[in-house]
């Protein structure tokens, strides 16, 4: 008879690897689910890691944890259920024993308190006996007069060359067109409500990344063409080279995407 061991069921995600799923699911980017949640990009990759060290606090992590499933439209007690024992707050406290402090004194004089009074003593004697030599010595001989030397003869007087010519150089008209093209390339937001944006030059690098409040404006200059990603795209005006850019095509889930060029 041919008896097989029974199969044990899957053993089921953890919230981390659950809330990435779920977002994967949906279609989102890691920068969409910060951009939403208002927290940072390393912040939502820490909490999808379990990594809950990384994060500020306890009650935090439960605030993000029920925000992002409410987001990707999980049941959040579930989860939070799961990672209750990881963030119980405090540490049992461990009974430290005081040292003894005993401080030890020599019973009997030491040898180096003798060596150290007879080493005074020879350095006092020779210092008097310095003293007392120079003292006792007499008077220094006035010291010889210095031998007066000739004076030094002129020098010859410089060669006088007539002046260099001056070459006047006429500006390039299509090198001042081309250097303008290149750093005239500018940015402005305006921002109605509160949104995070980040935005990549022409390289890749990211030159502007950061959460802005309502009421603020902000400009941004480089090279283009430039990418950008503006969440809450609602509640922010752009404005491209003093041309109003309509975000409205380019919003999805609040969040809109688009390349300057």
């Amino acid at each position: 008879m041919d008896e097989r061991p029974p199969e044990t069921a899957p053993a089921p995600p953890t919230p981390g690897r659950a809330l990435a799923a779920a977002r994967q699911a949906r279609g989102m980017t890691v920068t969409e689910v910060a951009l939403r949640l208002k927290f940072s990009p390393r912040k939502i990759e820490a909490l999808e890691a379990d990594r809950f060290d990384l994060l500020p606090g306890a009650t935090i992590v439960r605030g993000m944890i029920r925000g992002y499933a409410k987001l990707v439209g999980l049941d959040p007690q579930p989860l939070i259920a799961t990672v209750q024992r990881q963030l119980q707050e405090g540490a049992p406290t461990v009974a430290m024993r005081p040292q003894a402090m005993d401080v030890p004194f020599p019973r009997e004089p030491r040898r180096g308190s003798f060596i150290y009074v007879l080493l005074s003593v020879v350095i006092i004697l020779a210092v008097g006996s310095v003293v007392l030599e120079w003292m006792l010595r007499p008077d220094d001989p006035p010291a010889p007069k210095p031998a007066q030397r000739a004076p030094a003869p002129a020098a010859p007087a410089p060669e006088t060359r007539p002046p260099l010519p001056v070459v006047m150089l006429e500006p390039n008209p299509a090198a001042e067109l081309r250097e303008t093209t290149v750093t005239a390339k500018r940015i402005e937001l305006v921002f109605a409500d509160e949104s995070w944006v980040e935005i990549r030059d022409a390289e890749g690098r990211v030159v502007f990344s950061q959460l802005n409040a309502a009421g603020t404006r902000r400009r941004v200059e480089g090279v283009a063409p430039f990418s950008l990603v503006i969440g809450n795209a609602t509640g922010v005006k752009l404005r491209y080279n003093d041309a109003d850019i309509d975000l409205a095509p380019f919003t999805r889930v609040d969040v809109a995407r688009l390349t300057l060029k």
